[in-house]
């Protein structure tokens, strides 16, 4: 059907246009976007790939609407692949164009992930949202970013922006974790998740069903770190959603420059886990809503 359609139809779309129309709520900012991201990286482009078979109009030759980079430096994500290719506007998305992106040039990009294969695009690839600010221009000699970084700032440096992003603070959040022994703190290795859009009406209704099926229907802990050190730890129980609050003084510690995650037990030393890697899931809700997700993956080290 679509492709009658675009028989039929001469599309005459300037490059700077774009084919939706849409308004960002709140702060989306490059700084804010990449935090919610489950990629973020670095990326030189080597090549534009896939091209268009219709005219772009005020566009001299034929658009492309793929593009292949290579992965400079990764600072958020799972993914692997040292090139990845990256989706544009065929006159009809709601994209930025394939041409914005100069061959050779350096971008700060937290793309969005393509779910399923189509004419404009293949699952696991992936594409951006023109109506977020989800990637940034790079002047690599000078180690800047340019662009909507956030509401006060149209540029960072590439140190201030790893530092940023790669920033953990655990002050007054709430995480959750797999549980099912009861004693996930004499692990081995921990994941720790904490959900992003905790505040989204669906999530409040829905928070131990998430939380459960995150964490492949095992029972799970919460753990609420406050302000003042103390350490609030509660295991759930799936099979008759009873709550047990662990007893004792729980105490927490993180020391940034070591990435470092300290327990402390009635002021001694319980166990303590590195950070080894910092990523973002999502898991998909009642069809159209997605749960975002901040994972830390932590390995314990021996006293």
């Amino acid at each position: 059907m679509k492709k009658t359609f675009l028989l039929l139809i001469t599309l005459l779309i300037s490059v700077k246009s774009f084919a939706c129309d849409c308004e960002c709520k709140g702060d989306c900012s490059f700084s804010q976007i990449s935090k919610g991201s489950e990629f973020v990286a670095l990326v030189k482009v080597i090549e534009y790939s896939d091209f268009l078979d219709q005219e772009i109009y005020n566009y001299d030759g034929i658009m492309p609407l793929s593009m292949t980079v290579e992965v400079i430096v990764k600072y958020i994500g799972s993914e692997k692949r040292k090139r990845i290719k990256i989706w544009g506007d065929n006159g009809m998305l709601c994209r930025p164009y394939i041409a914005n992106f100069e061959i050779g040039k350096y971008y700060l990009i937290a793309p969005w992930k393509i779910s399923e294969t189509s004419d404009n695009g293949v699952k696991g690839d992936y594409d951006f949202f023109s109506c977020f600010t989800d990637y940034l221009t790079v002047d690599f000699d000078k180690q800047i970013a340019y662009g909507d970084y956030s509401k006060k700032e149209n540029q960072v440096t590439l140190k201030d922006f790893e530092k940023e992003i790669k920033n953990i603070n655990f002050k007054k959040t709430k995480w959750f974790t797999n549980n099912s022994n009861k004693d996930f703190f004499k692990s081995d290795s921990i994941t720790l998740y904490k959900i992003l859009n905790k505040k989204d009406e669906f999530v409040k209704l829905s928070s131990g069903l998430i939380k459960t099926e995150q964490n492949e229907n095992k029972d799970f802990t919460d753990l609420e770190f406050r302000r003042n050190g103390k350490l609030k730890m509660t295991d759930t129980s799936i099979e008759n959603w009873t709550e047990t609050e662990h007893l004792g003084k729980w105490k927490w510690k993180f020391n940034n420059d070591k990435n470092i995650l300290s327990f402390y037990l009635d002021k001694k030393l319980f166990s303590s886990f590195v950070v080894v890697s910092q990523e973002r899931d999502y898991l998909i809700w009642n069809t159209d809503d997605k749960v975002q997700f901040y994972v830390l993956k932590l390995k314990r080290v021996e006293k």
